[in-house]
């Protein structure tokens, strides 16, 4: 069975060991793991039309589409399984003609899309957890890192201050400030294995939009990035329900210690545990333990939804 993966960016070379995109690296793992075509610049769609395929698997749309070559391939292609990847409840990829298809998403919620056939609900964040790089010497402590959302203005305003670093591109900077946030700003993280920035911090915190206290998404991928990372990660209270509906709710007795309210209990918090990093990173770790074989089995569900799910 011959199956591409669609993740179209400009008409640039990708360096893939450098790609920033949460849903590109996902493509990318999912493309070695299954060791299929993954279409992501002009070049790529060209060769493309000299083949078939029986799955074509929309992992992002990006504005830099070549939506005529996408289009050919798909003409090329009338009787493949379409597929589209949603990691985020509120982007679930399209592009014109790309339907009607099965969504594999990582949050509950039921599409309302007349052009969803079928909707499975896969953990797809797993696909960023890896066994944790060697630990390196923590120069900073805490940092949050991200574009900026509206649904967690709220809890920028109160965590995003003082000795918090702030990670996003530049041309967030305004938007965060105009809410009145004062935190260290950086520019976005470098996710080159082994040299990424995220390295460099003991803490991440942790929080989410309004919407997903009480619609469950799996944990975010910056959960499993702090894995590889060393960091001990700590949780907003809001996020209580994305705890206990996931794999943490075995160790929420000990995860209470993790979760705090506002800046001030967060800095407390990690006052405390500069007193002994290792111990709490060592227990962190701890609830890690399944982490890779979650991921293995996840991905054979993924495989299995592939290959052998009928029209």
């Amino acid at each position: 069975m011959n199956v591409a993966i669609l993740e179209p960016y400009s008409n640039k070379k990708l360096n893939f060991d450098k790609a920033i995109d949460a849903h590109l690296r996902n493509s990318i793992t999912i493309s070695k793991y299954l060791n299929c075509d993954l279409l992501c610049v002009e070049q790529d769609f060209i060769k493309a039309l000299d083949k078939s395929y029986d799955v074509l698997i929309l992992g992002y749309a990006s504005h830099y589409a070549p939506f005529q070559l996408i289009k050919k391939l798909q003409e090329k292609n009338p009787n493949a399984r379409k597929i589209v990847l949603s990691n985020e409840y509120n982007i679930a990829s399209s592009i014109g003609g790309f339907k009607p298809y099965t969504i594999i998403a990582n949050y509950e919620k039921l599409s309302s899309s007349k052009s969803v056939i079928k909707q499975h609900f896969l953990n797809l964040n797993l696909l960023l957890a890896k066994t944790p790089n060697k630990i390196i010497n923590k120069k900073y402590d805490c940092i949050y890192f991200g574009t900026f959302r509206v649904n967690r203005s709220i809890y920028f305003k109160e965590y995003l201050k003082d000795n918090i670093y702030l990670s996003t591109s530049p041309k967030n900077f305004k938007k965060f400030k105009h809410i009145g946030c004062s935190p260290k700003y950086i520019d976005k993280l470098n996710w080159e294995t082994n040299k990424e920035t995220l390295n460099l911090f003991k803490y991440q915190l942790y929080i989410e939009d309004t919407h997903t206290h009480t619609n469950f998404n799996n944990l975010a991928n910056r959960y499993y990035e702090a894995g590889f990372c060393n960091n001990v990660v700590f949780f907003d209270s809001n996020c209580r329900f994305t705890i206990e509906k996931s794999e943490l709710n075995y160790y929420k007795e000990q995860v209470e210690f993790y979760i705090v309210n506002n800046y001030k209990e967060l800095q407390e918090k990690i006052k405390e545990c500069n007193k002994d990093f290792g111990k709490h990173l060592a227990i962190q770790k701890s609830w890690r333990m399944s982490e890779q074989l979650n991921r293995d089995n996840m991905l054979k569900e993924l495989k299995n939804i592939i290959y052998n799910e009928q029209k």
